[in-house]
């Protein structure tokens, strides 16, 4: 073995080790719980997704009533949250998003989904993306027509069912929760939907919610077989070389195409979806080493102009382009931030949370102000300790009490002084108090969205109310009938 090839190999199992840490560690970085189980979920061309599944303890009533209904129908219809780790598209788990997971299990009563999609060195783009995509058509197929949809809720019907039974039968040792008593059935309830992603995860989220037109201007092939348009060698190293030939099975659909959201119209979407992203990534065109940190004004120091030095290339700046290679990196859904803001679903509501020290700080500010042009608006926190600054309720007297449009579902933006990239996924052993104190006032705010979001109800066209699955179109991927 050459020296290359065996740096790629150590490379390639240290970014893996997160994703084989035993579910027992939750104990001790997630005490309270709710613990996840494990689902494998089927997916096209018969691969399998691992979905962490966090079903709450109890249900959270939103509306006051629903105590009631349960003990009158036996079905718990529980709201859904779809999560994305970070990692660059080249490691993390939804391990290290369990204390997330399960605090908005726990105090939103949904059940959260977070998932192990899949990640470079051994997968290429989009897989991520199909991978978001395919768990996502599951949750909305609420007849389970689908095979996805039906081992989603029969699997989480059986884990339920399960705790169920085990506690009826010590109930006469230990306290039984009220819901345990009647509700035998639980049902996945996707007009309460939210979507969340931190990072890399946070850049699948978005994608989620956008829809691509068709993208002839990226003037190449990005697909290969059959049903390629060309076959000319300029384009062979869009996909990389390194990568054998039995891994390119994941390939991108045709530019020439338009590649929709899998969700409802809006029309057809009875509640506000809350959007929740933790410094994503927006702009893939350039590497993690090429970022600069604050060649434009920042939002919370606008008077300071320093460059920082260049840097040298790090891990992911190595490893990244064996998942995203370069010539990929300015299409729309590797860089969801260069979409036009029409294109994003008008019900989404979005979170955006901005870390100051983070290298997508720039291309952040970028979007914002784009997203801010194209009416996408709503209160900014700032955080700075500035006069009449907005806290998440109150406030807002210092320029960040922008108006939403009624057009769409607003976004937020919530700044987080000397907070680091990943500041809230890290373990309390590694967090400073500040980041701590932070972390804990964006997550209220992030639990006070999502509840206000879901009680936002919607004019629904009545003709497009039912099983939305009908209405998806399941993506046409080069090479999969053949």
């Amino acid at each position: 073995m050459n020296a290359i090839a065996l740096s790629t190999s150590v490379s390639t199992a240290l970014v893996q080790i997160p994703r084989f840490v035993p579910l027992s560690i939750l104990h001790v970085t997630s005490p309270k719980g709710p613990h996840p189980f494990l689902i494998s979920l089927p997916s096209r061309k018969d691969n399998l997704i691992y979905c962490y599944v966090f079903v709450p303890p109890k249900p959270v009533d939103l509306d006051g009533n629903g105590d009631q209904e349960r003990k009158e129908t036996g079905e718990w219809r529980v709201p859904v949250v779809l999560d994305f780790h970070g990692g660059g598209f080249i490691m993390g788990s939804p391990l290290e998003q369990a204390p997330y997971a399960s605090m908005m299990s726990r105090e939103l009563g949904a059940v959260v989904i977070s998932v192990s999609y899949r990640i470079g060195p051994f997968h290429q783009f989009p897989a991520a993306i199909h991978d978001a995509e395919d768990v996502l058509s599951a949750i909305l197929d609420t007849s389970g027509v689908s095979k996805a949809g039906k081992v989603l809720r029969e699997e989480i019907q059986r884990y339920y069912s399960i705790v169920r039974d085990g506690a009826l039968e010590k109930k006469k040792k230990e306290p039984l929760a009220p819901h345990l008593e009647h509700v035998k059935t639980i049902t996945l309830d996707p007009t309460r939907l939210a979507i969340s992603g931190f990072s890399a995860g946070g850049n699948i989220a978005l994608n989620m919610a956008i829809s691509v037109p068709p993208c002839p201007e990226l003037g190449m092939s990005t697909t290969f077989g059959p049903r390629s348009r060309t076959n000319d060698p300029a384009h062979a190293d869009t996909m990389s070389p390194i990568m054998p030939e039995n891994r390119r099975a994941t390939i991108l659909d045709d530019p020439f195409e338009s590649w929709p959201s899998l969700l409802p119209p809006a029309q057809a979407q009875p509640r506000m979806l809350p959007l929740l992203l933790f410094y994503p990534s927006l702009d893939a065109r350039l590497l993690p080493h090429e970022r600069p940190m604050k060649p434009l004004p920042n939002a919370l120091r606008p008077d300071d102009h320093h460059k920082q030095k260049p840097k040298a290339p790090g891990l992911f700046s190595i490893m990244g382009p064996t998942y995203l290679p370069r010539k990929l990196r300015p299409h729309p859904r590797a860089s969801p931030g260069l979409n036009d803001p029409m294109h994003i679903h008008k019900n989404a509501a979005i979170l955006l949370v901005l870390p100051e020290k983070d290298t997508l700080a720039v291309q952040s500010d970028v979007w914002v102000d784009k997203m801010n042009n194209n009416d996408w608006n709503g209160p900014v926190r700032f955080g700075d300790g500035r006069s009449g600054d907005w806290d998440g309720r109150q406030g807002g007297q210092a320029g960040s009490d922008n108006v939403p449009s009624s057009q769409n579902g607003g976004m937020e933006v919530w700044h987080a002084p000397g907070c680091r990239h990943g500041w809230t996924q890290f373990p309390d052993t590694f967090v400073p108090q500040h980041e701590r104190s932070e972390r804990e006032l964006v997550f209220a705010r992030t639990l006070d969205f999502v509840r206000d979001n879901w009680k936002k109800e919607l004019q629904v066209e009545k003709q497009q109310l039912g099983n939305q699955i009908q209405e998806l179109r399941r993506l046409s991927i080069p090479g999969e009938d053949e």
